[in-house]
Formats: C-alpha cells, sequence, structure tokens
C-alpha cells in the first residue's frame, strides 16, 4: 500500500466562504486519456470475459477499490490481490504523470486568482499519495492547497461514495452548502454530489458517454470552468460579483 500523503498548507484563510475542491486526474492534470488505455489493457489482461466493461465504470474510483469492484461483481482475475492488481497501474504511473499528462489550461492563473479571491482550495483525489507527488513535482502545485486528500489514506468507502468528499470538507473546515467541488467522472461526480457540494463536470462529456445528470453544471472549456467557478463562489459567499 501507497505511504501517508503530504499535505500542502498554504498560510491561513478565512473559512467564513466557500471553498473549492478540485478532483485531479482530469480536472488538474490531463490524464484521464491515458488512464483509459491502462484500463483498456486491465480488461484484456487482468479480467477473464470482462468484454462487457467500459472504462467510465472504473474511471474516479480507487485502483485497490476496483479490485474489490470487480470481484463483488463476480469477474474471474488473472492476479491473485489488490496489491498486485495496483502494480499493473503503478508500472504506468510515471509514465503518465512525468510524460504525458500536461496541466489545465490557465491551472496556475487560476489558483493565482482564487488565492486573490481568499478562497480555501482542496484536492480530493483516489489517486495515490506518491502519483500525487509526480503530478505536484512536474507542474509545481506544491504549496499551493490547503489540504491534499487521497483515498489511499483513508479506510473509508472511495467514490462514488461521498466519504472521501465528506472527509475533505472537515479538514477544509467548511460545509458541503460551502463547498463547490469540480470533477471530471461519473464516480467522482456522483461522489461529490452525494456529499451534498455543489459540482461543476468539467470536460466530463467530450464523446457523449457520461452520465453528468448529478453534476449541477458543465464546463466544457477551462475558461468556462473559471467563469462558472467564480459565478459559483460569488453566489455561495453572498458577496458582491466580481467585475
Amino acid at each position: 500500500m501507497a505511504g501517508a500523503v503530504r499535505v500542502f498548507r498554504r498560510p491561513a484563510v478565512p473559512r467564513d466562504m466557500a471553498a473549492v475542491i478540485f478532483d485531479m486526474d482530469g480536472v488538474i492534470v490531463d490524464t484521464e486519456r491515458y488512464w483509459k488505455g491502462v484500463i483498456e489493457q486491465v480488461f484484456d489482461e487482468l479480467v477473464v470475459d470482462g468484454d462487457d466493461l467500459e472504462p467510465t465504470d472504473l474511471i474516479g474510483i480507487n485502483v485497490h477499490d476496483q479490485y474489490e469492484l470487480l470481484r463483488e461483481e463476480g469477474y474471474e482475475l488473472t492476479v491473485d490481490s489488490a496489491d498486485e492488481y495496483f502494480d499493473f497501474y503503478d508500472d504506468h504511473a510515471e509514465a503518465v504523470y512525468s510524460d504525458h499528462a500536461d496541466l489545465m489550461d490557465g491551472f496556475h492563473d487560476l489558483l493565482d486568482d482564487l488565492d486573490e479571491y481568499g478562497v480555501p482550495l482542496a484536492v480530493c483525489t483516489s489517486s495515490y499519495p506518491n502519483w500525487v507527488e509526480l503530478a505536484f513535482d512536474r507542474f509545481d502545485l506544491h504549496g499551493r492547497f490547503d489540504v491534499v486528500v487521497s483515498a489511499a489514506d483513508l479506510d473509508i468507502p472511495g467514490k462514488p461514495e461521498p466519504d472521501i468528499y465528506e472527509v475533505t470538507m472537515d479538514r477544509l473546515g467548511v460545509t458541503a452548502a460551502e463547498s463547490v467541488v469540480v470533477e471530471d467522472s461519473e464516480n467522482g461526480i456522483r461522489a461529490a454530489a452525494r456529499a451534498g457540494a455543489h459540482v461543476i463536470a468539467y470536460a466530463a462529456d467530450e464523446a457523449g458517454e457520461m452520465d453528468t445528470s448529478d453534476a449541477d453544471e458543465v464546463a466544457t472549456s477551462a475558461n468556462d470552468l473559471r467563469e462558472r467557478l467564480f459565478a459559483a463562489l460569488d453566489a455561495l459567499d453572498r458577496r458582491p460579483s466580481r467585475s
């Protein structure tokens, strides 16, 4: 199992306002297209008779939870443990995060503007701490968030259950009603919605294959996300809108 995630803390900010919680894969870093390919390899190499499975069935779910889910649904696997299943993913992780992934367009500028706005920030991810480190090292994201929560460090159900978002909100010191979540997968959207947050699905339905009905709104580009994010914050904060 992965080690404890390192929390990257910024100076304390006021807690009497809305918070923004980002999923990592597919939101902060454009990795989902690459993980989709890995999941297709999982279906080919690790799942016996998995032809009825789709990558969207597993995207957004912690890898160890994927293993348990497949077993619970009666699929025969060619590996004998969740750790072996994880190793298959981990063998691809460095290439995904260090070579292939791109940062969301204008993401550092967005973080700068959110800092100026004074809003608490978090990452809530199904990825593992060492994978988070790879992404944060490459894209200079250390110190940009108040809280970083990895499902690998929590002995609770992962996405699509709401628990990981509830933990993240608790660590930020905000309620669900004060939280705006940016997610890109069906499982992540469902988890955030079940936790009671305002959910923005980010570029989540490009192929028309994903159910985004649990999201409050859908952003189709980085600029669209920026506009929707600040509009949601203004509404939740009940402060004057940004000019």
